[in-house]
């Protein structure tokens, strides 16, 4: 991006989220025992990015969370949450621990591009730095869904449903670089994360496009080797449009055999051909 971009410096509207409350004076080090990161970790005013797995390493949840007075506070999707609340609950036995769920919060401000005031919460939900804030801002540009789907798609961060689901790994989804800490003591899921860290690699992986392709609704968008249509590499998960609106951004899964390619066609499940992409490191422009 250059400076000049329109979508570097504005907020938007969080959608709707579910929150819990982690209350006791063993909330720390259990929830140590139950998230990728390291809770001891988080700074003041920041929230962080953790990874909630199954004792095989497949992901639960990808939630947020935060230090909060007297306690933490776990965010994800209210479609998980009462998922991800039986799943942190599971493990309670004797543990000074109680998850509660708060109720529905005022709306929420996403901003990016500006200092963070002293009262809100750090955050870097879509690839850039930026805060949390309840004060609608003022004299700041509204971004617009397809304005924050560019905007993480060229930082490469995975929505739950679209990049993540319950079969996902998190090395699958890069989450390893922000929703991990690897020096921490043991979590559930870990042996598995911390495995494929050593072997270094998983069968498929999210990677960036960028090309010109189109878009049909309802149609999985497949990734094929450059000049070998029987070949499936992978597909598309998320799309939007460069900001000079001549070609697509997107986000998709590469398979390993694939990953050393940068160039691929895209095609529909007829095998249509679509257009062709090139593969870009994050960020992908």
């Amino acid at each position: 991006m250059t400076p000049a971009d329109p979508a570097i410096t504005g907020f938007y509207e969080l959608p709707s989220r579910a929150l819990l409350l982690v209350t006791g004076t063993d909330r720390v080090r259990y929830l140590n025992g139950q998230l990728s990161i390291d809770i001891r970790r988080l700074e003041k005013n920041t929230s962080r990015t953790a990874c909630l797995l199954t004792a095989k390493g497949k992901l639960c949840a990808h939630v947020r969370i935060w230090a909060h007075i007297d306690g933490h506070i776990v965010e994800t999707l209210p479609d998980l949450a009462e998922a991800v609340q039986a799943r942190l609950e599971r493990y309670i036995i004797a543990d000074d621990v109680t998850i509660s769920p708060l109720p529905e919060s005022l709306a929420l401000y996403h901003v990016i591009g500006c200092p963070t005031p002293d009262d809100s919460i750090q955050s870097t939900r879509i690839g850039c730095p930026g805060f949390d804030t309840f004060e609608k801002p003022i004299n700041l540009p509204a971004l617009t869904p397809d304005s924050v789907t560019r905007l993480r798609i060229i930082h490469g961060v995975p929505t739950w449903n679209s990049e993540m689901n319950e079969d996902t790994l998190p090395q699958e989804a890069r989450l390893e670089m922000t929703s991990v800490d690897f020096d921490k003591g043991c979590y559930v899921g870990q042996e598995v994360v911390s495995r494929l860290k050593s072997v270094g690699r998983v069968n498929k992986r999210l990677n960036g496009f960028i090309g010109e392709f189109e878009t049909p609704a309802q149609t999985r968008l497949q990734l094929h080797p450059v000049g070998k249509p029987e070949t499936i590499a992978g597909h598309i998960t998320s799309t939007a449009s460069h900001f000079d609106m001549a070609q697509t951004l997107a986000l998709g899964y590469l398979n390993r055999q694939s990953e050393d390619l940068t160039q691929f066609e895209v095609r529909d499940e007829n095998g249509c051909l679509l257009g062709e992409v090139e593969r870009r490191e994050f960020p992908i422009i």
